[in-house]
């Protein structure tokens, strides 16, 4: 008899313990759960996994299998554990970006005297560390797992073919185009660890979004189902019709937006999202499904203040807004963001003061004169040969926001009551922000939200679900 144990210290997203179970139910396999979120602190939830791992084997049966899935594993392309991992009595996959290591998301283990030795020596290892006596206070739960079970390189499938355990995201890149072609049994989405900074720090990615395993669960949910992953449909959608649509066109209030080919899978759901947010309150939507002539040849982002320019005298109050946003509860107006303002930004989710993910301004002289420089500045920038090359059109927005004095509580919100990055959102957020995600990624999370968006329509609508069409492109 096998096991699958499933170690949560943190909430699991929403389907995670049932991928878990199911698995098990597939092949007969026993289902625990063993549940830290009661205790508190940044280490004994560790102390707590590990000691749970050891007793389990303590009272399982000699040979037994155990596999051991945390709160960022999915079981992904399920096959019998006897199959996958014959002959192997213990297997941790190291991360993407450093073989030395684990991704300890999963966890191979039979019950044998050797392996429980190695558990044991691991536990006294965690409980040092839990007390802070170990000699390397400092290093995270993978560094832990390492000095005990040496990783095994995450891009090398075992001898019989199989992948263990894919990380679909890191900071240097993604397996999540190739997921299907790798066909792991378990695919994870956690957050890798390295040595950052003067201090040579252990830290994880700070932008890391938990909730990015929703879209393993959603898509291994797809494939149980015979169907295919929602970031593939996704990227394979036939476009609308048109360069460009425009909805409104004399609301006082209007947003402006642009969405190329090469982001169409994540830009199509902004649209839709957009789109039904300014029907539903009669707000204006300017939005380009390529980069428009008037920009005098920019690319992507840096087009932002050129399309600003084009629209800001037909509105009271115009706001660009990006592609990687939706409108989540869509209940909420804009009016008691904008009235009385003269312009209006979110802080950053970051270090920055002001986000440029989404900029409103008022239709005065003043407004003019701002985004007429934030133009000029853009057009003189040395490098824009990528989204981010010096800074980014923030950094653009940023020096002439500050400029005009405009960086101050009378004009700059919160965060969370503006954009509010996946990462701290809420089904009731205003707009949801989806950064520094890979596109595949990015349409995954923005369509599992826009569902859920709609959803909340239908349940404020009275469980109609039918949304007016938008009207066609203006071209």
């Amino acid at each position: 008899m096998a096991t699958i144990l499933t170690t949560l210290a943190t909430r699991p997203v929403e389907g995670l313990v049932e991928n878990h179970a199911a698995y098990a139910r597939r092949y007969g396999y026993a289902h625990r759960i063993v549940d830290s979120t009661h205790v508190w602190g940044p280490r004994q939830p560790v102390f707590f996994r590990y000691h749970a791992i050891y007793q389990h084997l303590a009272q399982a049966d000699e040979g037994s299998l155990l596999l051991v899935l945390d709160q960022f594993a999915v079981v992904y392309w399920p096959r019998p554990l006897e199959e996958a991992f014959d002959g192997i009595d213990a297997l941790v996959c190291a991360q993407p970006d450093d073989d030395t290591l684990c991704n300890t998301s999963m966890l191979l283990l039979r019950n044998t005297a050797a392996v429980r030795e190695q558990v044991r020596q691991l536990v006294d290892h965690v409980s040092h560390w839990a007390v802070r006596i170990l000699e390397d206070n400092e290093q995270p739960e993978n560094a832990l797992v390492a000095h005990v079970f040496p990783p095994r390189p995450c891009a090398l499938p075992l001898p019989n073919g199989i992948h263990a355990n894919v990380q679909a995201n890191w900071p240097a890149g993604s397996y999540y185009e190739s997921l299907q072609g790798v066909r792991p049994l378990v695919a994870s989405d956690a957050p890798t660890w390295r040595r950052t900074g003067a201090a040579n720090q252990w830290t994880p990615a700070l932008d890391y979004d938990f909730r990015g395993v929703q879209n393993l669960v959603e898509d291994a949910a797809a494939l149980a189902a015979g169907e295919r992953p929602p970031f593939l449909v996704l990227a394979e959608t036939a476009p609308p019709p048109g360069d460009d649509l425009h909805l409104n066109p004399g609301a006082r209030i209007a947003f402006v937006s642009i969405y190329t080919h090469h982001i169409a899978s994540y830009g199509r759901i902004h649209e839709e999202s957009l789109a039904r947010y300014c029907l539903r309150h009669g707000y204006g939507y300017h939005l380009y499904r390529k980069v428009p002539d008037f920009a005098n040849g920019l690319t992507g982002s840096w087009a932002k203040p050129h399309v600003m320019r084009r629209h800001l005298a037909e509105h009271e109050f115009l706001l660009w807004i990006d592609a990687d946003i939706l409108a989540m509860n869509q209940s909420l107006r804009m009016e008691p963001l904008v009235d009385g303002r003269q312009a209006l930004v979110g802080n950053d989710h970051t270090a920055w003061n002001m986000n440029s993910s989404v900029v409103g301004v008022r239709n005065t002289p003043a407004m003019h004169a701002l985004v007429e420089d934030v133009c000029r500045q853009i057009e003189a920038a040395p490098d824009r040969s990528s989204v981010h090359a010096n800074g980014g059109d923030q950094t653009y927005f940023a020096n002439v926001f500050n400029a005009h004095g405009l960086v101050t509580e009378a004009q700059v919100v919160d965060t969370l009551s503006l954009d509010a990055p996946a990462i701290y959102a809420t089904t009731d957020s205003h707009f949801v922000h989806f950064p520094t995600q890979l596109t595949p990624q990015r349409a995954a999370s923005m369509h599992f939200w826009n569902r859920r968006s709609l959803s909340r329509d239908a349940h404020e609508r009275g469980g109609d679900t039918a949304q007016p069409e938008p009207p066609a492109s203006s071209r």
